[in-house]
């Protein structure tokens, strides 16, 4: 029985990896798409922050939660 044990357990371990190797994938992807975001929102001047309903000290906290909508709608 410890044959099959021993077999069963790497594909195991190779069923994980994809899904562990897929997790870290997309986060590498959400935080390049968080820092675009961020390059963007500071690019924009007080004027034109305003003008989409926030402010220059939310950025951060838009960039960090992009699930909240900062304006309360």
């Amino acid at each position: 029985m410890s044959n099959i044990t021993a077999s069963t357990q790497p594909f195991v371990l190779a069923r994980q990896a994809p899904g562990f190797i897929g997790r870290c994938w997309n986060a590498i992807q959400e935080r390049r798409a968080r820092e675009k975001v961020r390059a963007a929102l500071y690019g924009l001047n007080g004027r034109e922050l305003h003008d989409i309903g926030i402010a220059h000290c939310d950025i951060e906290h838009i960039v960090s939660h992009p699930e909240v909508d900062p304006r309360g709608i």
